[in-house]
């Protein structure tokens, strides 16, 4: 894990973030871009994993673009959050609130994760992977576990795509919209378009997600 902190951030919101082990400098690239749209101080405690698509899906499913699956660990990810993870952060950080920040299927788990655990007091899911099979019932089903804030995104041209199952990601951010503004878990709840696809600017929509919280 590493922790990168403005000044004067000791009682201010810490946002962890799970990236690719490969690009584990854009830690700082992404502490950068949220100073560029805040004053505010807060912290970035970032994580990597070596399984993208194994440690961040919420259960197992098949492939739905090329030929790798989904291993459905992300219960394994989110128990070392709690159990390594978010104990060093409060070591430092004991009066901060915590939030979860994520982007595509990292923003998918961002957000599965406040309904699973009550150690977050919100997140920020950009472009999340909402296509998720069997996604829709799954929220359907359940309630945020704690008192929460959360921001949404996502792009305009993300659902205009070829692949039948990720075309439905604009239909199911509707739906999850609707239940996130009917909970009296959220808050606040916080929604964004952003200009082009999937893969358009992702650390500059991760730190107008951060922002958002943060710009309160």
């Amino acid at each position: 894990m590493k922790i990168i902190s403005s000044e004067n951030a000791i009682n201010a919101p810490v946002f962890v973030w799970g990236e690719e082990k490969s690009h584990d400098q854009s830690a700082e690239q992404l502490f950068e871009a949220v100073k560029k749209l805040t004053g505010k101080p807060f912290s970035i405690a970032s994580f990597s994993v070596t399984d993208w698509n194994g440690q961040f899906s919420p259960w197992k499913a098949p492939a739905v673009f090329g030929n790798e699956g989904f291993a459905g660990n992300a219960g394994e990810t989110l128990k070392y959050l709690e159990i390594q993870i978010l104990p060093e952060i409060k070591k430092t950080f004991s009066k901060s609130k915590i939030f979860l920040a994520g982007y595509s299927l990292a923003g998918l788990f961002s957000l599965w994760a406040l309904y699973e655990s009550a150690a977050f007091n919100g997140a920020v899911c950009c472009s999340s992977s909402l296509w998720f099979p069997g996604w829709d019932e799954y929220a359907a089903t359940h309630e945020i576990k704690n008192s929460a804030s959360i921001y949404m995104s996502l792009g305009n041209r993300e659902e205009k795509t070829r692949n039948k199952v990720m075309a439905s990601v604009g239909a199911q951010t509707e739906k999850q919209k609707a239940l996130l503004v009917g909970s009296s878990k959220v808050e606040r709840f916080v929604f964004e378009w952003n200009e082009g696809g999937h893969f358009s600017e992702p650390l500059l929509r991760l730190a107008k997600g951060i922002a958002g919280i943060l710009n309160v």
